[in-house]
């Protein structure tokens, strides 16, 4: 009895173990694949709180510093206080070029066209002056960011007001006509930067001396209001609703997209073009010889976007960097390598502590100018890799 007892306990035992296996076989068969989606909106969520926002909030603030730096000039002409307004100017400058990686969305063409309202280039230096001439003393920001063309107000021509051969101007060479329209082309320089932070954050979502300034301007205000789709533009891009309708893939691929376009701008537009063509006119920030920074600061746009924070020197968790290299390890670090190599080329076209203008004019350092446009063009082709295969 107890050999029968002991042999029907080994049976319920094997018996037991074997059903375990295959439950166990079962509810792996069970498991769902994981979601790609849930990667995505990890991905999206953090490219757009640690990089997009905080990037459009630095502009902002740096833009209204610049606003209290030009009044006061405006108030005081001195040395002093041109230099503080340039510094100003190179400050807000280094934000936008560090936007550029992201141009899409409530700064795109297809909304609001900030990127055409604050950055057009070349400038009509014509009519800059007859305005100077005849309309400055009466002009307003509400007015200039109304009525005025693109090419007459924005970053540039801001810059050719404070700026000449890449130093601050004198002092004796400004014009009262000149700082009346510097305050009003920089009140209009404010409101695009807002505007870009408030449709991306949310008005809600910012600060209220920011909140202030939006609703200064009645124009600046009903612009937003035009589209729903632009409001808000951050939870748009993150949760894939708006434009996007539930499709993951587009907004994860915004990212590798945006950079792609930089990249290629600025290697064949912003080097390759006006050099080739030696026509200095189209050398951008050439004012204030600020170029070759601008360009740097693009490519440092692509490696915020890339490694999913501003200023890193390592991808964070979440960044499409580290989702790309579960994919492809070795395209992840081809395309870190290129960053700093496009950041370190286009550096290069400056030496022997030459602007590109000069680079230009001079028709000199060829050698590192074909280099940063290889560089740029090789980064462009690595991260359309990423939306044609790594994306799907």
């Amino acid at each position: 009895m107890k050999k029968y007892l002991k042999k029907l306990g080994l049976f319920i035992t094997v018996a037991a173990f074997l059903l375990s296996m295959a439950s166990c076989e079962k509810d792996n068969n069970d498991t769902p694949a994981p979601n790609p989606d849930e990667a995505y909106k990890a991905v999206l969520k953090e490219y757009v709180d640690e990089v997009v926002v905080p990037t459009y909030r630095l502009m902002a603030e740096a833009a209204l510093e610049m606003r209290t730096a030009n009044e006061a000039l405006k108030n005081n002409p001195t040395t002093e206080k041109i230099a503080a307004a340039a510094e100003a100017w190179m400050n807000a400058r280094i934000y936008w070029e560090e936007s550029e990686a992201f141009l899409f969305g409530p700064v795109g063409e297809d909304a609001f066209d900030i990127d055409g309202h604050i950055d057009s280039w070349p400038l009509e230096i014509d009519n800059i002056e007859a305005t100077l001439e005849n309309d400055a003393e009466g002009l307003t920001g509400k007015v200039a960011w109304r009525d005025l063309d693109a090419e007459v107000i924005g970053f540039h021509t801001t810059e050719y007001l404070l700026f000449r051969d890449g130093n601050p101007r004198l002092l004796e060479d400004m014009t009262t006509a000149e700082l009346t329209y510097l305050t009003a082309a920089t009140d209009a320089l404010v409101w695009d930067c807002v505007l870009a932070y408030v449709a991306w954050a949310g008005e809600e979502n910012v600060s209220s001396p920011v909140k202030a300034v939006f609703n200064e301007n009645p124009d600046v205000v009903a612009r937003l209001n035009e589209s729903s789709d632009f409001k808000n533009f951050a939870d748009k891009l993150k949760n894939a609703t708006g434009k996007y309708q539930g499709v993951f893939v587009a907004a994860m691929s915004e990212i590798s997209d945006g950079a792609a376009d930089i990249a290629d701008e600025v290697g064949a537009t912003k080097i390759e073009s006006p050099y080739t063509n030696h026509a200095v006119l189209e050398v951008e920030s050439w004012y204030s010889w600020h170029s070759l920074d601008d360009y740097q600061n693009n490519i440092k746009s692509i490696k915020n976007a890339y490694y999913g924070g501003r200023g890193l020197n390592t991808p964070k968790t979440n960044s499409l960097s580290a989702f790309v290299k579960t994919k492809n390890q070795q395209l992840d670090a081809q395309i870190i390598a290129k960053i700093d190599d496009c950041i370190a080329k286009i550096a290069a076209i400056g030496t022997g502590g030459k602007s590109f203008y000069e680079v230009v004019r001079d028709r000199i350092n060829a050698e590192y100018v074909d280099a940063a446009v290889d560089a740029c063009a090789d980064l462009g082709t690595l991260f359309k890799q990423i939306s044609s295969s790594i994306i799907e």
